[in-house]
């Protein structure tokens, strides 16, 4: 099979597990049916944003120890079970256990595999290859919301769970089939690895997790992933909210956030196509530069079109992150154990999830302005820059308890 089908099934799955950032058009009918208060419907939301985070981390841990075939399956099975059995939501608990525990753990579950079988089928492009797997990820939302609005218009809420249920069941299902890693030590035709005195990006042997969690690199990279992410995800969860204050119209507000949405897709593969060339910390560094002076600047923007020039800018740096780190992490620690180690890595991510939107409202609640709000994002990306900086290969090899002067294995460079 031509490895590029490995690649269509992965972005074929992450399409449906992205679509579960579509929750807030459920938001209305579920509030009219039940009478219960904006906070607590969307709490389904966060819920589903923590579990997803958990999701990563077993699934990355089951897909090291067993291959994606099992894991992207499951994954599958139950995420479309999720959307399903939401038809029956009667209670909050129930929407809580299916929408925000089911689904999410679910979706990430299965995220974790099409990067790791992408990334081994193209070690020549893994930043591309992995721009396109999460810029799947990143636009399902915009490519199902409008289906899922035509649903609800046409059939009611619960119909339009059982309906996308089904059609998830239909195409993640087939895309898992399509997930296998390559054989143990299969390269593409022609490509030779890069040897360490060419880059320092590909250590000679492959970081278990315990060893990835006593290098520093591993918290540099969390740190700055955390702060990145924080940043951006500060802005997104208020973006239509900032703009109506600002003084634009309701329509503007809402097409500001799909211009974003469009801008996020772009940078996953932008970014990663650049990362393999120019490098992956390089890329990051003048993702979040940017995304420091745009953040400064926003609260001034004063027409639709800087509006959504600087709107699909932030998006494009924030979807860069997410596309970058994945082979950054392949990168520095190997990618025997990627799943898991990117598991452990993808926790910051859920931790800015949380917090950022969070915090964003808390300011807005204290200041009653979104100006604060946007310059301490600033900051967050300005010192996620910094830490990005400072990021550095870790040891090439390392000392064994059974290993001996004899014995202890030597980098190329001879460290």
């Amino acid at each position: 099979m031509n490895r590029w089908f490995r690649v269509a099934g992965g972005v074929a799955m992450n399409l449906c597990f992205g679509s579960a950032y579509t929750f807030s058009i459920f938001l209305a009918p579920l509030q009219r049916e039940f009478g219960w208060s904006r906070a607590q419907v969307s709490l389904a939301f966060t819920i589903s944003i923590a579990c997803i985070a958990a999701g990563v981390l077993v699934g990355g841990r089951w897909h090291d120890r067993q291959g994606p075939a099992p894991v992207a399956l499951t994954g599958a099975l139950l995420f479309s079970a999720g959307i399903f059995l939401s038809r029956y939501t009667h209670a909050l608990w129930w929407l809580y256990a299916c929408y925000g525990v089911l689904v999410g753990f679910a979706s990430g579950v299965g995220y974790v595999c099409p990067l790791a079988v992408g990334m081994k089928w193209f070690p020549e492009k893994r930043g591309l290859v992995t721009g396109l797997m999460v810029m799947g990820y990143g636009a399902g939302s915009a490519l199902i919301a409008p289906l899922a609005g035509l649903l609800l218009h046409r059939y009611g809420w619960r119909d339009t769970f059982s309906l996308l249920g089904l059609g998830f069941l239909a195409v993640t299902t087939a895309g898992s089939f399509f997930l296998r890693n390559p054989p143990e030590g299969w390269r593409p035709e022609g490509w030779v690895p890069p040897s360490p005195e060419v880059t320092a990006f590909r250590p000679p042997r492959d970081y278990p997790p315990g060893r990835m969690l006593r290098t520093g690199t591993f918290y540099r990279m969390w740190l700055a992933y955390a702060l990145g992410t924080s940043a951006g995800l500060m802005v997104i969860g208020h973006l239509a909210a900032f703009a109506e204050g600002a003084g634009f119209s309701p329509r503007d507000a809402a097409l500001s956030v799909g211009v974003l949405s469009v801008g996020n897709g772009f940078g996953r593969i932008g970014s990663g196509w650049m990362s393999d060339h120019i490098g992956r910390t390089r890329t990051l560094f003048l993702v979040m530069g940017v995304t420091g002076l745009l953040l400064l600047l926003e609260p001034r923007v004063g027409t639709v079109p800087l509006l959504f020039g600087s709107v699909f800018l932030i998006g494009y740096c924030y979807g860069s992150q997410l596309a970058v780190f994945p082979s950054a992490a392949a990168d520095f620690f190997g990618i025997r154990n990627l799943g898991n180690n990117y598991g452990l890595l993808l926790t910051a991510w859920g931790v800015a999830g949380i917090i950022g939107p969070m915090a964003g409202g808390r300011i807005f609640d204290a200041t009653k302005s979104y100006s604060t709000a946007f310059l301490i994002a600033a900051v967050l990306a300005f010192l996620a820059a910094a830490v990005i900086a400072t990021v550095r290969p870790p040891p090439a090899t390392w000392e064994t308890p059974q290993a001996t002067p004899a014995s202890t294995p030597r980098s190329a460079a001879g460290g």
